[in-house]
């Protein structure tokens, strides 16, 4: 069985990652919480402590003065970002779901221990971050209680579960949805079978500005494409006219029966038929 020894006292997030990647791929393992050296002769595996970085001999630690490296794009290594580098793929199915935890989740948490300060793409709000919620957790519990610093360790091994689970659900669903873009009758709107995760698989279609799907409920969207690398800034919005409408009104409006709403920002469209959101889709690309 594995051992894993960390410091005791508060915990943040990146600490908290390493020990749930590493409870991911051994499930068994055991974790010392301690500063006491003689603790060290018990352990095979040492996250944030031991000043240095020797991934050889299991030393995962980024507080030694020269740190422990940088990626390409500078945001340096912390104790989470060294066990994924070296884990993480013991558990991903692919290198792009590997680089894509790392992006999404990893780096973040990397970035806020080294004194990174993170923000919105707008600058104008701070989010609220992965290393928020597990501050919340160690500064405010007793410094030695088990209890807590399990539960947020046990919190971020589910995050990082679901986020691989859903990151390879959409590398299949990719290559399906792309399969089914380049069959599609019209190159600007595409008629999905199923509620495929599509938003990667739109990416390489530039002529693309519409995805029509089934809804959980039975219902049918139609949603806008966003600009390659962009959220929320769609190829070509729905028409003015039809902002914040719904049924009897939205219906008068577009001509098209069945229809239930259209959001306010214009990215978004849902009718009772699969039939009425296609309607939808080329009344869109003509006006």
């Amino acid at each position: 069985m594995k051992t894993v020894l960390t410091h005791d006292g508060d915990f943040h997030a990146d600490e908290v990652c390493a020990i749930a990647i590493l409870k991911i791929v051994y499930p068994k393992i055991k974790v010392i919480r301690s500063r006491d050296l003689k603790k060290h002769s018990k352990a095979n595996i040492f996250v944030d402590v031991g000043l240095k970085y020797d991934p050889k001999k299991n030393y995962f630690d980024h507080h030694q003065i020269k740190g422990a490296g940088k990626r390409k794009n500078n945001i340096p290594y912390s104790s989470a970002g060294l066990v994924w580098k070296h884990f993480g793929k013991k558990i991903t199915k692919s290198k792009d779901v590997f680089e894509m935890i790392d992006q999404r989740l990893i780096q973040t948490i990397d970035a806020e221990d080294n004194g990174i300060q993170m923000q919105s793409s707008q600058g104008n709000f701070i989010p609220y971050t992965l290393s928020s919620i597990i501050f919340n957790f160690g500064k405010f519990g007793s410094k030695n209680d088990v209890k807590i610093f399990n539960e947020a360790v046990n919190l971020i091994k589910v995050i990082l579960e679901r986020e691989i689970s859903y990151l390879e659900k959409m590398e299949k669903d990719k290559k399906i949805v792309q399969k089914i873009i380049k069959k599609s009758v019209s190159k600007e709107y595409v008629v999905l079978d199923r509620n495929y995760n599509w938003f990667s698989a739109v990416e390489d279609f530039p002529k693309l500005k519409y995805v029509i799907s089934p809804k959980s409920n039975g219902y049918w969207s139609l949603k806008a494409v966003d600009k390659k690398g962009t959220i929320f800034n769609c190829k070509k919005l729905l028409p003015k006219s039809w902002a914040g409408l719904n049924e009897k009104e939205f219906e008068e409006i577009c001509g098209v029966k069945d229809v239930l709403f259209c959001h306010k920002n214009l990215f978004l469209v849902v009718a009772k038929f699969k039939e009425s959101v296609i309607k939808l889709a080329e009344l869109a690309i003509k006006a």
